[in-house]
């Protein structure tokens, strides 16, 4: 096996760790909310401060890797991101939540920066598309961590134990994977390279945009389809992580099957068929309410938002205006903050209209998604 080779596996198991603790995390956010006695504003504070953990590092791991490359980075944030996770399990009120998920959410922000950093680098050494499978394993992860955590809670297992282990799982992980990882990626510029401001292209913000609603859909359901399932539906925590882990299912098997869609069909007619993916899934789900439309829609949900990323991300790097790095840049920039910042608004908006009218709007999304397609591909072409 070739080094290339042995990097996308390590590069995969390092997506699979952003995911598990992700969804450990994310099958935990109802229980923090009832144990803690947090209204829907409350939780919604707690989010905002993982969005601005993640906000403050992400540009910062950018420059980091530029210089030094993205193993140096995955190693640093990797072992905050687990300290972090350890962390959760111990927290005993509002403020020390909102501390260690801000946290949590710096931690995050560096290592997806720099997790996606390395696939690509991986990528263009082996010469072949394999990002979408990059994000079916941190898919995978997040179903992982979802099913362990469920499994915890059914059983009675306490919040301290669940996060504990999961840290230890993934100290496991990180070591036998970081040192599999590729050097070299570093694109520190030129010196007589200026920096110079220039118009944004109007085709990578239509493509920035529907990153932005894909992700935000992808954030939304993440953080709160648990707590829709316990709040609106009724369900039991263990339930409501099952229901989350459905979406997580789907999500990961449309995204291990996304190199092979993207290669088959044209890009427009995969981001309709996604779009609408998402709105009736969703749309069914909140419609009837009841807890077996509820893993229908989240399922349909899941398969409809799993490969709007990589159909956008291959977009932008066909955008000849701006330049692959700089376009793929915007999209992710853009795209990760819909994702950062989709669970607080939806959280500020159920606090003035209850959790399920809040979701309606994730739903509407997709209308947007399939209506915008083409004008946002054309242009690329």
């Amino acid at each position: 096996m070739t080094e290339p080779q042995k990097a996308r596996w390590a590069t995969a198991l390092l997506f699979a760790v952003d995911g598990i603790g992700f969804g450990v995390w994310a099958a935990h956010i109802a229980v923090f909310k009832e144990t803690l006695h947090l209204s829907s504003i409350s939780l919604s504070e707690v989010l905002l401060a993982l969005v601005i953990g993640s906000i403050l590092t992400m540009p910062l791991a950018g420059y980091t890797i530029a210089r030094t490359g993205s193993r140096l980075v995955i190693w640093i944030s990797a072992s905050a991101y687990i300290l972090a996770v350890a962390g959760l399990g111990y927290v005993d009120g509002m403020v020390p939540l909102i501390c260690v998920a801000a946290a949590f959410g710096a931690a995050k922000g560096a290592l997806d920066v720099s997790v996606n950093a390395q696939g690509v680098w991986v990528e263009q050494k082996l010469g072949k598309p394999i990002v979408s499978s990059f994000q079916g394993f941190w898919s995978l992860g997040g179903l992982f961590g979802a099913s362990i955590s469920s499994y915890a809670l059914r059983h009675g297992s306490h919040t301290h134990e669940d996060f504990f282990r999961t840290a230890l799982l993934l100290v496991v992980c990180t070591c036998a994977g970081s040192p599999l990882l590729l050097p070299g990626d570093r694109h520190e510029p030129a010196s007589e390279e200026k920096p110079r401001w220039r118009r944004p292209d109007p085709a990578l913000l239509r493509l920035a945009g529907i990153a932005f609603l894909g992700l935000f859909a992808e954030g939304a359901m993440a953080d709160w389809g648990g707590v829709y399932l316990k709040s609106s539906v009724g369900v039991s925590l263990s339930q409501a992580a099952i229901g989350y882990a459905a979406f997580a299912v789907s999500m990961a098997t449309g995204r291990f099957a996304g190199d092979w869609l993207i290669a088959k069909f044209h890009p427009v007619a995969i981001l309709r068929a996604c779009g609408l993916l998402l709105f009736c899934g969703l749309s069914f789900a909140l419609a009837l309410n009841v807890w077996w439309a509820a893993i229908v829609g989240f399922v349909c949900t899941g398969f409809g938002i799993a490969n709007i990323v990589p159909v956008i991300w291959g977009a932008a790097g066909r955008n000849l205006t701006v330049g692959t790095g700089p376009a793929l840049a915007t999209v992710t920039t853009v795209g990760y903050f819909g994702f950062l910042a989709g669970p607080p608004l939806i959280g500020a908006l159920a606090t003035l209209v209850t959790v399920r009218p809040a979701l309606i709007i994730v739903a509407l999304f997709g209308l947007a998604i399939t209506a915008s397609s083409h004008v946002a591909i054309e242009a690329t072409e």
